[in-house]
């Protein structure tokens, strides 16, 4: 017999879409963009972007080209630069190529359409800040299809970028936002408790859903709730990860800490409850119920 489940808490960054093919095919090209344009050694441009990310600790924050230390002042009006021909400028190509690579895996919107109408809860936990977060749900045609997202709070637009949109312009307008610490980082157990207790939750009747093993798995198995390993969204690609530790937004402190979280779980096999390649598969791992509260 299937195991009753009227919860699903899910992750979002590859794991109900590709993070890293959406931050990789943007910051790439408007990188080496700016790179090849003003001439700037590559080096020396990851370790300015390095600083910029870390300064926000997000490497989503790139557009804050005005902040970069190597360019000057004609080089950053130049970025923004639209030609009369028509060309788009280095930032308008960026913010397009994210828009155009973010992109839920297959089989998402139609599983959770399907979870929906069951009456299934489903809550997001990521890590990733409140403003992008909201911006993806948003983009995605995900809002109200999650019930409610636990998010860190972030750290903010700078003031060095020029906004078009009224601050609140990408608040969901159905599914709920609750604002974590910015320390707040997987795993932690300590967070999928508060999410029980905040709903009144019966673990039995919960499953987590997530790509990293270290992260997503080990937490929920340490909470004891039933673990589901997305393992199409673990897929690592050499250059683009070269890239993204390049210009990590982690600072010195935060990669020793994963170092010593790593070597704490070196030689311990972290075994998921379920493993699947598509994330419409759980839709035959459990049976679906609705949630009553």
């Amino acid at each position: 017999m299937k195991q009753q489940i009227n919860c699903i808490i899910t992750d979002l960054d590859d794991t109900l879409w590709d993070w890293l093919e959406m931050w990789y095919n943007s910051f790439h090209p408007y990188f080496e963009n700016i790179k090849k344009k003003f001439e700037i050694d590559n080096k020396i441009l990851e370790e300015d972007f390095k600083t910029l990310h870390q300064k926000y600790h997000t490497t989503e924050i790139s557009f804050a080209y005005k902040e970069l230390r190597t360019l000057n002042e004609e080089q950053k009006r130049l970025i923004s630069f639209e030609s009369s021909d028509s060309e788009k400028s280095i930032i308008h190509q960026y913010y397009s190529d994210k828009k155009n690579n973010l992109k839920l895996y297959e089989g998402v919107i139609e599983t959770l359409n399907i979870l929906k109408q069951k009456g299934v809860l489903i809550i997001a936990f990521t890590e990733s800040n409140a403003f992008f977060t909201k911006y993806r749900i948003k983009q995605l045609g995900l809002d109200g299809l999650i019930d409610s997202i636990y998010t860190p709070l972030g750290y903010g637009i700078p003031e060095s970028v020029q906004t078009y949109y009224d601050e609140d312009y990408w608040n969901p307008s159905k599914t709920s936002i609750r604002h974590l610490s910015n320390k707040d980082k997987k795993p932690n157990p300590e967070i999928l408790e508060i999410i029980i207790a905040d709903y009144n939750l019966k673990k039995d009747n919960i499953i987590y859903m997530g790509d990293k093993l270290d992260r997503d798995i080990q937490m929920a198995l340490d909470v004891g709730i039933t673990s589901v390993y997305a393992s199409y969204g673990n897929v690592i690609e050499s250059n683009k990860y070269e890239l993204l530790r390049n210009v990590t937004h982690w600072s010195d402190e935060e990669v020793e800490r994963e170092k010593i979280s790593k070597s704490k779980l070196s030689g311990k096999k972290i075994t998921p409850d379920f493993t699947v390649s598509n994330y419409s598969k759980i839709l035959e791992l459990f049976q679906f119920e609705q949630f009553n509260k």
